[in-house]
């Protein structure tokens, strides 16, 4: 069953955001979610460090479960969703709970209380909530924002809708992020996961950006943690999280290509983590930055906890190559590459993972 919840998540690959609208930008749910998991993360730590005490694996598990039913109501737009919920609003509230109802059918009957909770209370009156809340609404600020620019007659209004929404947001931490200049340039290095594509030089029928790749990833090794049992989730949600962030400044740099000379892959380790360490770690407050640094740049290190995330990773690339095969595309990076990472995966002893192998 968790091979349906990973096609089900499949689906924000491909659904575009603002999709009744010309925008500067062409995101996907999943990139958007992507880049949402890092705010809230961010909150919590800002949180954190003015006293409050956030639970890292509440605030995680509903962002990454938050968006699932729009897998299932994918076609109704926010400007249809809000006027339905202002004149209809105990119709729509049917209609979501049908959608979430659709999506707890696909878990397994020992999760679905936790998927149910995190679903329909991700936005509740809690910390957590206040938190996913508030990072919602700034990645859809600054969305409005960039897209206001050349789209003005379309967006101004969202943009400044979105604004008020934002301020009036009572959370210190979304407080600090809004005044400190260094904070909102974290957040826009991270941003640029959203226009990270993978596989760049081949044609592909659902292009998939770092920061899509990152929320399947999280996801991903969600549902591997809590049916293994045996791992801590959050430090394994919180590698999946982070693993990728180095190529915000360096690009994603395919692995054939790392191991393309010998001693080369060693090379881009280090200029990873020279840039990590000189451009981005100093944007943060020490605290902060000292815990994210080996979440960036040592994911898969650490045990069973650090294998698990990689399997995740691996798992994210062999979808990727199942979807263009499956699309009928009959490129042999694609056929290649499903044969050799599903090979990958099953020499990884990892029971979870060979479980998982078996439906996929």
């Amino acid at each position: 069953m968790i091979s349906d919840l990973i096609y089900l998540m499949v689906r924000m690959f491909s659904m575009r955001r603002w999709n009744n609208k010309p925008t500067v930008e062409q995101n996907s749910e999943a990139s958007n979610s992507g880049f949402i998991l890092h705010i809230a993360h961010l909150l919590g730590m800002l949180e954190e460090l003015n006293g409050e005490q956030v639970d890292f694996k509440k605030l995680l598990t509903r962002a990454v479960l938050k968006d699932m039913p729009k897998c299932i109501l994918s076609d109704i737009s926010l400007e249809t969703k809000r006027t339905i919920q202002r004149l209809a609003p105990d119709l729509w509230m049917e209609v979501y709970k049908g959608a979430v109802e659709d999506v707890i059918k696909t878990v397994p009957d020992e999760w679905k209380e936790e998927f149910e909770e995190a679903i329909i209370n991700s936005r509740d009156d809690s910390l957590e909530g206040k938190i996913l809340e508030a990072a919602d609404t700034y990645a859809a600020y600054v969305e409005a924002e960039i897209n206001s620019r050349l789209f003005e007659e379309y967006f101004s209004d969202i943009r400044d809708s979105i604004k008020d929404k934002m301020e009036r947001i009572d959370l210190h931490s979304l407080k600090t992020l809004l005044s400190n200049k260094n904070l909102k340039k974290y957040l826009t290095y991270v941003r640029g996961l959203m226009h990270a594509v993978r596989w760049n030089q081949h044609s592909r029928t659902v292009p998939t950006t770092v920061a899509g790749h990152t929320l399947f990833v999280v996801f991903v090794s969600y549902l591997l943690s809590i049916e293994d049992g045996s791992v801590d989730t959050l430090n394994v949600v919180e590698r999946a999280l982070f693993h990728d962030v180095p190529e915000a400044l360096t690009g994603d740099i395919i692995s054939p290509t790392k191991r393309r000379v010998e001693g080369f892959e060693e090379v881009v380790e280090n200029v990873e983590s020279k840039m990590v360490h000189e451009d981005l770690l100093p944007l943060l407050p020490k605290k902060i930055a000292d815990y994210y640094a080996p979440l960036m740049l040592d994911p898969f290190g650490g045990g069973k906890e650090g294998r698990i995330t990689r399997a995740a990773d691996l798992i994210g690339s062999l979808i990727e190559c199942k979807i263009e095969l499956d699309n009928g595309v009959r490129a042999s990076v694609f056929e290649k590459g499903y044969v050799n990472i599903k090979k990958q995966l099953l020499t990884m002893n990892l029971d979870v993972v060979r479980n998982l192998m078996a439906e996929l």
